[in-house]
């Protein structure tokens, strides 16, 4: 007798070669898995990263990297001499400050991102205890009033990006992260001189702090009230 498979025999080999089909297709999806297409996917982006003229990127450096889905990021540009930083371009919608040198960026695409600089630097004014400080576009320091302690004392001084007055000194950061105090050191509250890597300074009654461009915190003077006590601060 000649048998008649049934109707659903020939079609088991096209079922299995489907099955087998689906199966590498989803395997290959987990695996890429960073596809922005991928429902829920929480794979790797590329950060493109560079600047303009007058600077540069230190953190995380200038290039292409790749992080996973809602890495936040630290950014931190760096003026060259002679430059100040302008703000941050590009796909900045998640960037925290996009006027801020030090920042972070929250990464759920792919984004490029660019550090403007410009010559010259950010005119600012600073007020201490009996002193006014200001910084000329130039990078020079003009101060006047109470000098009894030589805190006026910034004629020669050049390549500044910030100042900060405190009550009986005066602090300036450079473009290449020193710092240079002038003034009252009764406490060591200019003792500045080994600081490096320094993004910003701010002075008080009788102590002085740094940020640095890692986010951490440094600072010398009087501590009797422990407002040095920074060393295990990162602000990022």
């Amino acid at each position: 007798m000649k048998t008649i498979p049934g109707s659903g025999s020939h079609c088991y080999p096209a079922r299995v070669g489907i099955l087998l089909a689906a199966a590498v297709l989803l395997a290959w999806m987990v695996g890429c898995d960073g596809l922005p297409w991928w429902p829920g996917g929480g794979g790797e982006y590329e950060l493109t990263i560079a600047s303009t003229a007058g600077g540069s990127v230190t953190t995380p450096g200038e290039g292409i990297f790749a992080y996973g889905k809602g890495t936040v990021v630290n950014l931190v540009a760096r003026p060259g001499a002679g430059y100040h930083f302008v703000n941050w371009t590009g796909n900045v919608d998640t960037i925290a400050n996009v006027n801020a040198v030090i920042t972070t960026v929250t990464v759920n695409g792919d984004y490029f991102i660019t550090a403007n600089f410009e010559p010259g630097y950010a005119p600012v004014v600073a007020a201490g205890g009996y002193h006014t400080v200001g910084l000329r576009s130039d990078g020079t320091v003009a101060a006047v009033g109470d000098n009894c302690y030589g805190q006026c004392n910034v004629s020669n001084w050049t390549d500044i990006v910030q100042i900060a007055a405190g009550e009986g000194l005066t602090v300036g950061v450079k473009s290449d992260g020193t710092v240079v105090a002038v003034g009252e050191n009764d406490y060591g509250q200019c003792d500045v001189g080994g600081w490096t890597n320094i993004m910003q300074v701010a002075a008080g009654y009788w102590h002085t702090v740094g940020l640095k461009q890692d986010g951490t915190v440094v600072a010398v003077g009087d501590n009797n009230y422990e407002q040095c006590d920074v060393a295990y601060w990162t602000l990022k």
